[in-house]
């Protein structure tokens, strides 16, 4: 897997920045465009970024410039402004799961079972061993730096009385909670920044978009899944929207009863299992949600 460090040119997505990157895809457009600065209405830096920020969500497919099925759900009419809670859920989901938005993907799946409490410090020592321990070149202390600030500021605020307030409170992801972050005192009495992620109930979560997940993470034919790969599996949902065990069980019980007789939460041989009766397609299931 090609590790992949940049590409936002240090902007942090913006809510309104995918609706109008698709709209200027759908137009017809490319970003490579001569005149694509004034027909997006940014800088050249920012037509970069959102071309990024694009591909990194996936409602633009990587390799053939189209809008994938996501973007074409979601932009396309579901909720074109980012209004229900559950889109950015999804979006959340969507790029944590693209391997290739390496700092996404590598935080949740494993940066956060050695650390639910850590410093920008932390996380860019995490990002130089995991690109040595690949074998891959190391990237400049900038690009790493830049990286942690542009993920940390996907999920919070700034805080540092530098970033524009109007800008802050569109970063995308804000709503979510799923950081937070406070400062404590080092050895030399000096306050340093530190970031908290906890493993929680969640039930804000909505149970469409759980259930999307898993049939998109699993499969949706007929199966049983355990609960440990439901919460600790690669790109699982017990990773990815950092639930806890009890939230998890909760939201697999209420699953159940919602789609009882496709749908069964159960302990076999003293382990939990989610098993899927009926085919289930992920699809149905958020249109189910969002009408």
């Amino acid at each position: 897997m090609r590790i992949g460090f940049s590409g936002h040119e240090t902007f942090v997505c913006r809510t309104f920045w995918l609706k109008k990157g698709y709209d200027f895809v759908m137009d017809g457009r490319a970003f490579a465009d001569e005149d694509a600065v004034v027909a997006l209405g940014v800088g050249k830096n920012m037509v970069t970024s959102i071309n990024f920020w694009m591909r990194g969500f996936h409602i633009m497919d990587r390799d053939q410039n189209n809008i994938t099925d996501l973007g074409q759900y979601l932009f396309g009419g579901r909720d074109p402004f980012l209004e229900d809670i559950a889109s950015l859920w999804l979006l959340h989901y969507s790029v944590v799961k693209n391997q290739k938005v390496f700092i996404f993907n590598s935080f949740f799946n494993e940066f956060t079972k050695q650390r639910s409490e850590f410093t920008k410090e932390h996380l860019i020592g995490f990002l130089k061993r995991k690109t040595e321990s690949g074998g891959l070149r190391l990237f400049s202390e900038k690009t790493y730096e830049s990286d942690a600030t542009v993920f940390l500021r996907t999920y919070l605020r700034s805080h540092d009385g530098k970033a524009d307030l109007e800008d802050e409170t569109a970063n995308l992801l804000i709503e979510l909670n799923l950081l937070t972050a406070y400062f404590k005192e080092n050895t030399e009495g000096k306050a340093v920044q530190w970031f908290r992620l906890l493993r929680q109930d969640r039930f804000d979560l909505p149970k469409a978009v759980l259930l999307y997940a898993i049939l998109d993470r699993f499969g949706g034919e007929s199966q049983t899944i355990t609960f440990n790969e439901l919460l600790e599996a690669p790109d699982s949902p017990g990773l990815i929207f950092s639930l806890s065990e009890k939230g998890l069980e909760s939201q697999l019980r209420e699953l159940a009863v919602f789609y009882h007789g496709d749908i069964t939460f159960s302990e076999t041989a003293g382990n939990q299992v989610l098993q899927i009766k009926n085919p289930l397609d992920k699809w149905t299931v958020l249109e189910e949600y969002y009408g």
